[in-house]
């Protein structure tokens, strides 16, 4: 005898009802943990109603189709909160997320290798199905002929009471089981479509800025800093270094003593340095939005206010060094492809990954380690040009999953081709493993932090001042793109980064300081913060021939 889900209506009904409930109750589980904050979706008691009251047909199996599409809709979207939540300590903005996914997949590929990434993402791909059709076929299999038609009109009564009315009734002191009822999938719907149409609106603000600055710097061609035309001036971002790993637990116990060090090491080498507090674009990734907001001179907070900017005529940091008369040059080691944005950028040079020359091993995730880049800004840039030259590069050591630490190579001239580093290959754990041990990589962060300092400062130690080939003035902007993930170091971090100005002259850092930036290796607190949105002014502010009635004070992070 055989045996159809038609012909068990009572188990078909609970079925469906349970399986719904639970897939709508899903945008609660990132930010309540499991249970969620309730135990009903009145959505469900509503939509499985309506159908039972819908006599069989080819619209109703489109309509459960549709429903069960609904439902898995909402799960992914429950998902990407939950990892925006984890890694940027925010909630998914859909507007402007979707650009992400094959960032995303991308970045799964690449800690995970192709052949394992390709086996989650088919499970995954495969479970997301498998549910939808099920609930696809539970909610066609029973109707009106099979439910009794009071069943029907009660669960359809109950559910749109339910949502009209519970958000009223929860508020009163109302029984403990109204707490129970909520509307979860209803006000996911409702928070996404609010937040896309404010979005959609600031996005129009924005494009207008790009067009309508009246700021002289971001006509097309840029404005030149006549205060640094006789000097180097490179611009360098630490990966994930933020404030957090200064102030808070367990990591300032190690980049404490490490940036007092430096401080007198660079002391010691005839260089000066002033700290200062920058409010990043974005939190725990990301980096290249930071980038573009520095170099900018906007709120570059989301993929498509990047896409706007860089295919915009609104100029950038790397067009007011051209303007002074400087070589410009990126030395992106984490590019691992073509790079079309860095032609828009108009570099005069670029270095990724494919053309840097390392033979070393790779480091985990990073692609070489941030020593050898560093050794990179004086092969392409300070011995390489007969005129000053402006570098702006991305170190990669202190990227998550910050493995493996290793150790400064303090001989800098058998650095070469990066064969030196061959004593670490194979070091460090396999992606998979990190990724599901947060703990090892909280234990990793201070570390890798403490390298990336080490590498920058031992370059300025190095290369800075009396060792520049031109015998010019040197300017080294050493700076956080990012504060790390809240996972790793602990929820409502902000997203203020460390900003360390080192020269071999002290009068170039004077502007800095009478702005807030505080002499060392410290930064200010709080109140002192930047947007590093205001950053590009703020140079111009002080380098370039600017009045003061031609610029906005660097404050507020603008639409």
């Amino acid at each position: 005898m055989t045996f159809s889900l038609a012909q068990a209506p009572r188990w078909h009904l609970l079925l469906a009802l349970t399986l719904l409930n639970i897939l709508l109750l899903t945008p609660e589980l990132p930010w309540a943990g499991f249970p969620p904050r309730h135990w009903i979706a009145l959505e469900v008691p509503l939509i499985v109603g309506v159908l039972a009251l819908l006599p069989p047909s080819r619209w109703r199996r489109w309509l459960s189709g549709l429903v069960a599409l609904f439902a898995l809709a909402i799960v992914f979207g429950a998902a990407g909160d939950a990892l925006t939540q984890t890694l940027q300590g925010r909630s998914l903005n859909l507007y402007t997320d979707i650009k992400l996914v094959p960032i995303l997949v991308e970045l799964i590929v690449t800690n995970l290798d192709l052949p394992l990434a390709i086996a989650g993402l088919s499970a995954a791909g495969l479970a997301a199905f498998a549910t939808g059709l099920l609930l696809a076929r539970l909610l066609r299999g029973f109707h009106a002929r099979n439910t009794p038609r009071a069943l029907a009109l009660l669960l359809v009564l109950s559910g749109g009471i339910g949502l009209a009315g519970v958000n009223v009734l929860s508020q009163d002191n109302a029984p403990a089981w109204i707490a129970r009822l909520g509307h979860p999938a209803a006000s996911f719907v409702r928070f996404e479509w609010q937040r896309a149409l404010q979005t959609r609106q600031a996005m129009a603000t924005f494009g207008r800025r790009l067009y309508d600055d009246d700021h002289a710097y971001a006509a097309p061609g840029g404005q030149a800093l006549p205060g640094l035309a006789d000097t180097d001036v490179i611009l360098g971002f630490i990966e994930s270094y933020g404030v957090a790993a200064i102030e808070r637990e367990p990591f300032r116990a190690e980049i404490r003593p490490r940036l007092e060090t430096i401080a007198h090491q660079l002391a010691a080498a005839g260089l000066s340095v002033a700290t200062g507090r920058i409010t990043a674009a974005t939190l725990g990734g990301q980096s290249w939005l930071n980038h573009a907001t520095f170099a900018s001179g906007l709120p570059v907070t989301s993929q498509l206010r990047f896409e706007l900017m860089i295919n915009s005529p609104h100029s950038t940091l790397i067009d007011d060094f051209k303007a002074t008369g400087h070589a410009t040059i990126a030395i992106m080691p984490g590019i691992t492809r073509d790079w079309p944005e860095g032609g828009r950028y108009g570099y005069d040079e670029i270095h990724t990954a494919g053309s840097m020359d390392y033979q070393g091993p790779s480091m985990g995730w990073a692609s070489m380690p941030d020593q050898f880049t560093w050794q990179r800004v004086e092969d392409y840039a300070l011995s390489r040009h007969d005129r000053p030259s402006f570098t702006e590069l991305a170190t990669l050591s202190s990227h998550a999953p910050w493995s493996p630490v290793i150790d400064m190579i303090e001989d800098w001239s058998t650095v070469e081709d990066g064969r030196v580093f061959d004593r670490w290959r194979g070091a460090g754990e396999d992606y998979a493993t990190l990724w599901q041990d947060t703990e090892a990589m909280r234990r990793n962060y201070g570390p890798a932090i403490d390298y990336s300092l080490q590498a920058a400062s031992g370059f300025a130690r190095r290369y800075l001042g009396r060792n520049l080939p031109r015998g010019d003035h040197a300017l080294m902007m050493i700076l956080g793109d990012h504060q790390a993930a809240p996972a790793i170091i602990g929820d409502t971090p902000g997203r203020d980064v460390p900003l360390h100005v080192i020269s071999d002259d002290p009068a170039l850092l004077r502007g800095f300081i009478d702005n807030g930036f505080r002499p060392g290796m410290f930064p200010p607190g709080p109140q002192a913060a930047i947007p590093m949105e205001g950053m590009r002014e703020l140079l111009h502010r002080i380098y370039g021939d600017v009045t003061p009635d031609e610029t906005s004070p660097t404050s507020g992070s603008g639409s």
